[in-house]
């Protein structure tokens, strides 16, 4: 029989009897009668193979019913515990002020871009602390920077004297830059051991073991040749003590110089006051005029006695202010005062035997600079080119300390013929110290 035939012919893929087809007339179908619900569901088990099998698409649908979520929906568990309000705040506020400093970081960056010359300013500080922490903490004399265009002048200077040399130190008393040539040689201090010797007797002054109205007698053991009126007084002449100071230092009277150190406790005595002051290289051996140059001092040396009087550490002011006073009197201004300006204000002790002419001085600028300048040069015997070095050398660093003109012509040798002054020994004296 052919499946036309058979109303409940089963399907070739499912198994299931087929269902009969609609007529599309509207009239009752003229073939066989549907057969009953039950003759199907009796041949629909006696299917085949497959009709204990379940729809997958009926099940799929199930699925996705079943998985519908009800309502109201219910809440999920956070994957963190819930914080507390304030720290969460905290957090938020930490995170938008990290935000606001590094858009602030980077605005700045833009409006002040780095600058190269601060740059090079920081490298030369910290070339300057490298320089000073060579001075002992505290040190009155702490250098800071060296002037090394200074300093090479300074050494250009000297080729033009090769038979001389000079020990020079320049220390500007306001910055601490500084210029070195050999400044700390020990050399023949001559007259300037006696500057050292004044701020001692002020010292003492000052700690009232002597007071400047006391009297001395001159001793004939202290009477000295060389510079100096005293040594004409009969012995026994009596001076105040602040006469015979003054007299040491503006006519670098080598009596009166006696008769200081005997009235201070002698050489010793001195000498261990000098090493306190840190003057490493200036001891006193012997009396006044020492000719053959046993007193010893530098250049450093004293500049660094000239800082210790600027700074004040050493005297009160009222005594400061008499050693200036006495300073600016001496009656030598033939060197380095030679070397400024009319309008600076000197304050010096010059040094002089036959193999070493020197001279110190603080030197008070119109600007209000201050600086300290110091040079001994040793020399052939009583050689005047010694003074010319010395005014050049004083003219070379008040150039650089003011950024002046040159006040003095380097030709111009007129004040050398005038070499003496009306209280100094003649030509035909023993040299004066």
């Amino acid at each position: 029989m052919k499946d036309s035939q058979q109303p409940h012919s089963k399907s070739r893929r499912s198994g299931r009897p087929r269902r009969p087809r609609r007529s599309n007339s509207l009239g009752p179908q003229t073939g066989a009668a549907r057969p009953p619900r039950r003759a199907a569901r009796s041949n629909n088990d006696n299917a085949g193979m497959f009709s204990d099998m379940v729809d997958p698409s009926r099940h799929a649908r199930r699925t996705r019913r079943s998985s519908r979520s009800t309502w109201p929906p219910q809440p999920r568990t956070p994957f963190l515990p819930k914080l507390p309000m304030p720290l969460v705040y905290g957090v938020r506020l930490l995170i938008i002020g990290l935000g606001v400093a590094a858009i602030a970081g980077t605005v700045l960056s833009v409006l002040t871009p780095a600058d190269d010359q601060l740059i090079q300013g920081s490298a030369a500080e910290t070339q300057s602390a490298v320089t000073a922490s060579a001075a002992p903490e505290g040190d009155v004399l702490a250098a800071t920077q060296e002037l090394a265009p200074l300093n090479e002048s300074l050494v250009e200077l000297q080729d033009l004297f090769p038979e001389l040399t000079p020990t020079i130190y320049v220390f500007d008393l306001d910055t601490g830059d500084y210029a070195d040539v050999a400044g700390n040689t020990e050399i023949a201090a001559a007259s300037t051991i006696k500057l050292p010797v004044l701020i001692a007797f002020f010292k003492a002054v000052d700690d009232g073991r002597i007071t400047i109205e006391q009297t001395l007698a001159m001793q004939s053991s202290q009477i000295a040749r060389g510079s100096g009126d005293m040594q004409v007084q009969p012995p026994g002449t009596r001076y105040t003590a602040l006469d015979v100071a003054t007299q040491m230092i503006i006519n670098s009277d080598n009596t009166a110089t006696n008769m200081m150190i005997d009235l201070l406790g002698g050489a010793d005595e001195l000498n261990q006051l000098f090493a306190e002051w840190g003057l490493t290289m200036t001891v006193l051996r012997n009396p006044l005029p020492d000719l053959s140059g046993t007193n010893t001092t530098s250049a450093q040396d004293l500049v660094r006695m000239v800082a210790h009087l600027h700074k004040g550490e050493i005297l009160s002011l009222r005594s400061r202010d008499r050693v200036l006073n006495i300073l600016q009197r001496t009656y030598n201004k033939k060197l380095l005062p030679a070397g400024v300006s009319e309008t600076t204000l000197s304050y010096n002790k010059t040094g002089d035997i036959g193999t070493v002419l020197g001279d110190v001085a603080l030197m008070d600028l119109p600007n209000g600079k201050r600086y300290a300048i110091s040079t001994l040069v040793q020399r052939p015997e009583n050689d005047g080119r010694a003074q010319e070095l010395i005014r050049r050398i004083s003219q070379t660093a008040y150039q650089t300390m003011s950024k002046a003109t040159p006040v003095l012509n380097p030709g111009d040798t007129s004040t050398e013929t005038d070499s003496q002054s009306d209280t100094e020994p003649s030509a035909s004296d023993p040299p004066n110290p």
